[in-house]
């Protein structure tokens, strides 16, 4: 008996001495939702580039966690608040016409 892979990202039949990537997932803490198990099959040669594909999107999505981000402190933000003086009337900043 032989296995025949399909790429999941090309849908290509995998040649049988083709390098390729299956991609499992280990879901143990995901309480009411799909577990582990297989997710995909994908060519893993750089000259088809489904593999490549695959990981970058994955590393975008595994990009920097919002609490990660640098923000100002409310102090700093005060201070550069008090260095404006706030808008008036008749400074010719008109609103968005409707």
């Amino acid at each position: 008996m032989s296995l025949i892979y399909t790429c999941n990202l090309c849908g290509e039949t995998i040649a049988r001495e083709a390098p390729y990537v299956t991609l499992n997932g280990n879901g143990d803490r995901s309480k009411d939702f799909w577990r582990t198990g297989y997710v995909g099959h994908y060519h893993a040669d750089p000259q088809v580039g489904c593999w490549n594909r695959i990981l970058e999107t994955i590393r975008l999505a595994d990009g920097p966690r919002l609490d990660a981000i640098p923000t100002a402190t409310y102090q700093s933000i005060t201070a550069r608040r008090r260095k404006h003086r706030p808008l008036e009337p008749d400074d010719g900043i008109a609103p968005p016409s409707a």
